[in-house]
């Protein structure tokens, strides 16, 4: 925990903010065993505190969409009702994926976890699917941001499983298309270090 305000500020604070809007994007901390404990974060423009969720679920588009709901409460001084959410979200039991029948007709795969306050409702994706777009908001970035030509070598590179290093104007871009990257892999995953946002103190592991 003592880290978490590092990657929650990857920057210079002193300096001008990395972007005029608000920003969401992810870290990753990895343990001695490789698993992994993601970090979302939403971050306005010189602020001095930073929303942040730690969860081992990947899932990008519901924890972002808590945090502008938390934000959009905490900016009208509606602090107890981003208390009670979180807590009706604590609350929630784990999602239970229901099996497929053997019979001609096939149960729906989907998984849904619902908290429905101030007009919210989560619902839990299926990491079994293939991302798709627009719904994987990750992969519509990669897209928008980078190049045909450069997401070949980008995937080709993650195949041969090579050092890879992204960099971004922008936070959110950054992370987003390393998710995406990752993404690309379906249904293999990247194994080694992974590394959304590089904090400085984490630099030598570019050499």
């Amino acid at each position: 925990m003592q880290m978490v305000p590092k990657f929650c500020f990857p920057f210079d604070v002193e300096r001008k903010p990395p972007s005029p809007a608000v920003q969401h994007f992810t870290f990753a901390l990895t343990d001695l065993e490789g698993n992994r404990r993601f970090g979302f974060c939403r971050l306005r423009p010189g602020a001095q505190s930073c929303l942040c969720i730690l969860s081992q679920l990947p899932w990008f588009e519901v924890f972002y969409k808590l945090l502008n709901t938390l934000g959009d409460l905490l900016a009208q001084d509606q602090v107890s009702e981003a208390e009670e959410l979180l807590l009706n979200l604590q609350q929630q039991q784990p999602p239970h994926r229901p099996q497929p029948s053997r019979g001609p007709e096939m149960v729906s795969s989907s998984v849904c976890m619902c908290a429905c306050m101030s007009l919210s409702c989560f619902v839990a994706p299926d990491s079994d699917c293939l991302p798709s777009i627009p719904e994987n908001r990750n992969l519509t970035e990669l897209v928008v941001a980078v190049t045909d030509e450069n997401i070949l070598g980008l995937f080709a590179a993650l195949l041969a499983e090579r050092r890879v290093l992204l960099t971004a104007s922008k936070l959110s871009t950054l992370t987003s298309c390393v998710h995406a990257s990752c993404a690309l892999l379906h249904p293999m995953r990247w194994e080694h270090v992974l590394i959304p946002t590089l904090p400085p103190h984490l630099l030598d592991y570019c050499w």
